[in-house]
């Protein structure tokens, strides 16, 4: 849509110019240093790493290490089938709203009250947010405008924490912050917990 290609210019600095020459530097960057090999090197690929990073080639090259060195260093994330998980969309415990926000935004929503960790561990709830997220950065608009989060807390109990190691919750903040393609705009917290004070 227009608006998202208004927005890709005049906040990412996305123009055809800007667009080509970025893409070579990040391409030469990466067979130069050796540091990491993408799956793929096509544009549309790298497109998405240069766009989170508002076309700062550097940042983007730093984005593309620290993704592959997450993958490479938690593979137990990424060998997973999106349909083994479908329990976890069918208790509601993590989804993506059928409707974008205002801006045309995507939201993600955890109800971590609806999760019932005696039935699956935090690492199944952050399998399916990486599937999640590697399906919506597929979408040329998600990797334009990002996306948001909501933390709905209601239900949430000790059960629930002592399930929730700091192992799990850095690398939940890795991915939020420097390891995957994909602008986080706001995380709310709702319905919060006395567990969580």
């Amino acid at each position: 849509p227009e608006q998202v290609q208004e927005y890709a210019r005049e906040t990412l600095g996305e123009t055809s110019e800007n667009k080509v020459r970025t893409l070579q530097e990040l391409s030469d960057i990466i067979y130069e240093r050796g540091e990491v090999m993408p799956l793929r090197m096509d544009d549309n690929y790298l497109l998405r790493f240069l766009r989170a990073r508002s076309f700062k080639v550097e940042s983007a090259y730093r984005l593309l290490v620290n993704y592959y060195t997450f993958r490479e260093n938690n593979p137990e994330f990424y060998d997973v089938n999106p349909l083994d998980l479908s329990f976890i969309g069918d208790a509601d415990a993590v989804s993506v709203m059928p409707y974008r926000e205002q801006t045309g935004r995507r939201i993600l929503i955890y109800k971590l009250g609806k999760w019932n960790p005696s039935e699956y561990a935090a690492d199944e709830l952050f399998k399916a947010t990486l599937a999640i997220l590697e399906l919506g950065i597929l979408e040329p608009r998600a990797q334009v405008l990002g996306g948001r989060v909501i933390w709905d807390l209601e239900g949430l109990a000790m059960a629930h924490y002592w399930q929730i190691s700091p192992a799990t919750v850095q690398k939940v903040i890795e991915i939020m912050v420097t390891s995957f393609p994909m602008k986080v705009h706001s995380i709310h917290i709702v319905n919060e917990s006395w567990v969580f004070d």
